[in-house]
C-alpha cells in the first residue's frame, strides 16, 4: 500500500472513530506525492497537507474571527511518527469549543 493511502485510511478511521462531530469537508488526492484535507467542526477548520517525503503541514482557524489557533509544518522521519502526530492533532482539534 501507498504511504499516502496509509495516511487516508488512518484519516478516515480517526473521525470515524472520534465521532464528535469532525466532518472532512474535503479530501484531495494529488497522484502519489500530496494529500490535502479541509475538516471542521463546530466553529472551526483544520487544513491538513502529508507529502509524499513525510512533510507534514497542520493549522486551525476559528471561522468567524479568522483567528489561527495553531499552524504548524513538520518533517518526519517515517510514517509512524507521522501519523502519531496526525492522530495528536486530529484529537485536539476535536475537542475544540
Amino acid at each position: 500500500m501507498k504511504m499516502l493511502d496509509s495516511v487516508q485510511l488512518h484519516v478516515r478511521k480517526l473521525v470515524q472513530d472520534l465521532d464528535n462531530g469532525i466532518v472532512i469537508e474535503s479530501e484531495v488526492m494529488y497522484g502519489n506525492s500530496k494529500l490535502e484535507y479541509a475538516l471542521s467542526k463546530d466553529e472551526y477548520m483544520a487544513s491538513v497537507s502529508i507529502l509524499s517525503d513525510y512533510t507534514y503541514d497542520y493549522f486551525t482557524v476559528e471561522i468567524e474571527s479568522e483567528d489561527v489557533l495553531i499552524i504548524k509544518t513538520e518533517r518526519y522521519s517515517d510514517l509512524d511518527r507521522l501519523l502519531a502526530q496526525l492522530k495528536e492533532d486530529i484529537y485536539s482539534f476535536s475537542v475544540l469549543k
